[in-house]
């Protein structure tokens, strides 16, 4: 198992107690990770069900298995390619920086301050 698949772990334990309250299937994490075959059963099952966490869970399992790893990116535009008559772009200028930038004494009294007046 790799750093990316922590999520889809994590989506698949929160599966398991639903899956088995709502179709009494039991969810096993190891074969849904290795058998495409289960995988797509049990994802078909959470589509169908009534529970809208089971069946967003299900959705998200679906993008992240069988489309790009991580599933909220989407693919950038292509720009377009530059014509012969077109100007070439000008760079925005920089936003200047914030006149009124705190002090660090007074960043470090800000974060003092909540840790000495309130309720503890």
């Amino acid at each position: 198992m790799s750093f990316d698949d922590s999520d889809i772990m994590n989506y698949l334990v929160r599966m398991v107690v639903p899956m088995r309250r709502e179709f009494g299937r039991k969810l096993d994490v190891g074969q849904f990770m290795h058998d495409f075959v289960y995988a797509a059963e049990v994802l078909e099952q959470a589509r169908l069900s009534a529970d809208s966490r089971l069946r967003e869970y299900g959705l998200y399992l679906e993008k992240r298995m069988h489309g790009a790893r991580i599933a909220h990116s989407t693919p950038a535009a292509p720009s377009p390619a530059p014509t012969a008559t077109a100007a070439p772009a000008v760079a925005a200028p920089a936003p200047a920086p914030a006149a009124d930038k705190a002090t660090e004494e007074e960043l470090r009294a800000r974060v003092l301050k909540k840790y000495t007046s309130g309720l503890r």
